[in-house]
């Protein structure tokens, strides 16, 4: 009995019986031995003992069984993997566009995610960072203030009186990257570092890697505790992780500076996008930028400050608890300070409010402008996948009813519906796994090319361009969704065909019932609708990139080379810096192909600003009226070497120096704001209300209005004083206008510098036209990404239209038969497949311009010059989706136009 058991369950595991299956027969056997032994005269409690002696080996039949079929199953499933390599094999054209159209889709998904968690998501790595909060204080500042781009400046005398006498924070920290020049082994290079405060790494949670960090015993009087941490990145590459280093000295723009640590691996500051190799205690300032010091000035605003609530605080709780106390500290500033300072310039500055902005993510300074970008780029890749995802379901579905006849031979001997499907997903997710390896392949490349770029274009510097763990857990994870969401609707329509129908021949006619049809238009009309979105968005960023080409900048971009040095990092003084350019000029002027040379000491268009204060003679401010500019100190001839338009009067010359009457040149925009009404030549203004009681620099000249920050930024009212006439003069950018090509100048220009200074850092050599696109370089990186995206998603929209088209064709040549031998036209039979495009193509138009115009006014901030409702846009998208629907429509048209009657009569 028990030999014959054992055949019934190997046969029943043959059969594939389930596990209920299996114990309804052992349950079965046993019930029926118990009842023997009871009419054998045995006790029903010992026939059950007996019984279960007799059937307790049988838990071991029934564990061999389910492994033999845990076996079986993993050779069916490498059955069907062998299988669905068959069958791609078997149609390469099919396989090569599924895993391309995957692999498009998760590439540039994973590589715009890969972008957007580097600059915008990852928070920093320190200890709690959702503690964290930058502090903004917008408004006039009364005196000097140095930006980086973005957010509020504080001076360090305000920074301490926070730091001291706050109830909110547990620490209180601050930062102010400066270049410097580092000798170390014999050999001298620039470097980026870091002016902080001592409790910087404590109230981060950052430890060493080596020896120590900072702490408030490096932060005393002003020049003491000459010490140095390296950064980890900066360690290793320029120190070879070289644990000597510790307590050597190395020589900091002159200074000699003990290293008394390395900060702790993947470390890079506060703020997204900057990697600083070295870091200085804030009090060594004025040994750092030379020529500025600064320290001690509150009216000289310059540092950022970042700080850690204590607990307990929220934002707003902290932002109100801290106002009456930043409200005392800005009233005991203008006691100090207060001669210096109009009454209404005092009101308006103790008025000023404290914001705490969220800090987990660092100061985002860099990213404040690239985040709709980003943001926008990752919305049109998510659609691009959106559509390869439907596009691949509509081949699927077309390859799954041209195999009908396969899967009812199948189903006819006995596979079940779940088998069906699970041929069908192993077939879909070999492309799934064809296509994420491919496309996380792409995404790396596409990072690596953007990697220089990002940081010549947004300043970058710390961008990792390799995918991490998690940016291929992501990478995958998408792949896995989007191979069931395109395989998995195809896979169970299949498992629900009809064998007998299938087999006698009638699955074609099935196929084409209406349910079928329909899905398959849902799919191709929500495709068109889509694309209509993602072409519109195209339409408008081109647009935009196209007016910023075009926009009057005020200046002459073409046969401008440029560069820039900063003579303080070699201990210059202010007139030596002065008497340093004056030589450069001259020997590049003196240059074959050079027509005139300058210097400013802002480079133009790289997002960095000074300015402040002005008092005006004559003008008396109206209220909340600050009077505040923004200024530059440039050379003799920078108007004309700029490209500029003088208005009236004169540009500075070389006798423009110190000592002499103070002059300045305004731009048309400060002229027509603050001397309306009067010739301003001759007239004068004031900078340090401090220093001069009253209006002292001469104005000598009105020139034409033009960009100075950033190509998209407003024209502000702009002031120009002589270089020469600065008392803190450090760094300079040269500009060279040639009549040549100007790159090609480049060597001599070292070869000046390196004559007149051999220590002297020449960097940042390019032409003007380049600095304009790195300016532009997101909206370049916008316009790019969504063109090809755009066409990406009008040639699936046109593979997925033409393949529905061929597919209808195909199932309607016996009606088509029919209807040409009863004397329809060729017209009539064309219009009778192209109205199917046309219906299609008109709702999917329809619906995507609705979309589109929403879309539109959600990134109008992004948009330069060009409205998203324009009626020209809508037009334009409209003939871009006609063309395409053209172009994928006409070979099935043609097609159908062209049916031989008798050979389509016979069909099927």
């Amino acid at each position: 009995m028990r030999t014959d058991l054992w055949i019934r369950l190997r046969s029943l595991f043959r059969r594939k019986t389930v596990e209920n299956e299996l114990d309804a027969e052992l349950r079965f056997h046993f019930d029926q031995h118990v009842k023997k032994l009871v009419e054998s005269g045995v006790p029903i409690a010992e026939a059950r003992r007996r019984a279960r002696l007799e059937f307790g080996g049988l838990d071991q039949v029934k564990e061999e069984c389910r492994d033999a079929r845990g076996v079986r199953f993993f050779e069916t499933l490498a059955q069907d993997v062998r299988f669905g390599f068959h069958m791609l094999r078997k149609s390469p054209g099919f396989a090569f566009v599924a895993v391309l159209t995957l692999a498009l889709g998760i590439g540039a998904n994973t590589a715009i995610f890969s972008l957007a968690d580097q600059t915008l998501l990852r928070l920093l790595p320190v200890n709690h960072p959702e503690q964290l909060v930058v502090l903004q204080s917008p408004g006039p500042s009364g005196g000097r203030t140095t930006s980086d781009g973005g957010g509020t400046p504080f001076s360090y005398p305000l920074y301490k009186d926070l730091r001291d006498a706050n109830p909110v924070f547990s620490g209180l920290l601050a930062r102010y990257p400066v270049p410097v020049s580092v000798t170390a082994q014999a050999q001298t290079g620039l470097a980026d570092g870091e002016l902080v405060s001592g409790n910087y790494f404590d109230v981060l949670g950052v430890g060493p890697a080596l020896g120590r960090v900072f702490n408030g015993a490096d932060e005393t009087a002003p020049g003491a505790n000459p010490v140095a941490v390296l950064s980890y990145g900066y360690w290793a590459r320029q120190f070879g992780s070289n644990p000597g280093i510790l307590n050597t000295p190395l020589t900091v723009n002159g200074i000699s500076l003990t290293v008394v640590g390395v900060s702790r691996a993947g470390f890079t500051g506060v703020q997204v996008g900057e990697a600083p190799d070295i870091f200085i205690p804030v009090t060594i300032k004025a040994e750092m930028t030379p020529n500025w010091d600064g320290l001690e000035d509150r009216r000289d605003h310059w540092l950022a400050i970042l700080g850690r609530l204590k607990p307990g605080f929220d934002l707003r709780r902290a932002q109100a608890a801290l106002q009456p106390v930043y409200h005392a500290i800005l009233q005991s500033d203008v006691i100090i300070t207060g001669t210096r300072m109009s009454a209404k310039t005092r009101a308006i500055y103790v008025d000023k409010k404290i914001i705490l902005d969220p800090g987990e993510h660092g100061r985002m300074i860099l990213q404040s402008d690239e985040e709709m970008p980003l943001a926008v780029l990752w919305t049109l890749a998510g659609i691009i996948l959106l559509i390869a995802t439907a596009n691949l379901a509509g081949l699927l579905l077309a390859r799954s009813e041209a195999r009908q006849r396969e899967m009812g031979v199948r189903l006819a001997l006995g596979a079940g519906r779940a088998r069906i499907v699970r041929q069908l997903l192993t077939e879909g997710f070999l492309i799934t796994g064809m296509g994420a390896v491919a496309g996380l392949t792409l995404a790396s490349a596409i990072l690596r090319i953007l990697a220089n770029h990002l940081e010549n274009g947004l300043g970058l510097r710390a961008f990792d361009p390799h995918l991490d763990l998690g940016m291929l857990v992501f990478g995958v994870a998408l792949a896995i969704f989007t191979g069931l969401a395109f395989s998995l609707p195809p896979a169970i329509r299949s498992s629900h065909l009809n064998p007998q129908a299938s087999l006698k021949g009638q699955g074609a006619n099935a196929s084409n019932r209406i349910p079928r049809v329909h899905f398959r238009k849902v799919l191709m009309t929500s495709q068109i609708a889509l694309t209509t979105v993602l072409l519109s968005a195209a339409v408008l960023f081109v647009g935009t990139l196209r007016n910023l080409e075009r926009v009057n900048l005020g200046l002459r971009t073409d046969h401008v080379i440029e560069f820039q040095i900063d003579p303080g990092l070699n201990r210059y003084s202010p007139a030596q810096t002065v008497a340093l350019a004056d030589r450069l000029r001259d020997s590049i002027a003196a240059l074959p192909g050079v027509r005139s040379v300058s210097a400013a000491k802002l480079p133009v268009l790289e997002d960095w600003d000074e300015g402040g204060t002005i008092v005006v003679e004559g003008y008396v401010p109206h209220p909340g009226d600050h009077v505040d500019v923004r200024d530059n100190r440039v050379g003799p001839a920078y108007f004309a070497t700029m490209g500029t338009p003088l208005i009236s009067g004169r540009e500075f010359t070389p006798n423009d120096r110190m000592g002499s009457q103070k002059v300045a040149v305004i731009n048309q925009k400060l002229a027509s704001l603050y001397f309306a009404g009067r010739n301003p030549l001759g007239l004068h203004i004031a900078q340090d209300l401090g220093n001069s009681p009253r209006p002292d620099i001469e104005i000598v000249g009105v020139v034409q209005d033009s960009k100075h920050s950033t190509v998209r930024g407003p024209v502000e009212p702009y002031a120009y004083f002589p270089y020469a006439q600065t008392p803190d003069l450090g760094s300079l950018a040269v500009y060279v206008r040639t009549n040549q090509e100007p790159a090609s100048l480049a060597p001599a220009l070292r070869n000046v510098v390196r004559q007149a200074d051999p220590n002297l850092a020449m960097f940042k050599v390019r032409t003007l036209v380049e600095q304009v696109e790195e300016n532009t370089f997101a909206d370049r990186m916008l316009s790019a990404g969504s063109l090809c995206i755009g066409g990406l998603a009008a040639l699936l929209a046109a593979i997925g239209l033409y393949g529905l088209m061929a597919y209808v064709v195909s199932r309607r040549t016996h009606e088509i038969g029919i209807r040409r031998a009863i004397g329809a036209s060729r017209a009539s039979i064309a219009w009778l497949i192209l109205r199917e495009v046309a219906w299609m193509s008109g709702a999917g138009l329809i619906i995507g311009l609705a979309l589109a115009y929403s879309t539109g006014r959600l990134i109008e901030s992004r948009l330069f010059g060009i409205n998203p409702s324009s009626p020209f846009v809508f037009a334009a998208v409209a003939a871009l989706i006609a063309g395409v629907v053209l172009a994928a429509g006409w070979l099935p048209t043609r097609k159908a136009t062209r049916v031989d009657p008798m050979v389509a009569l016979r069909y099927e």
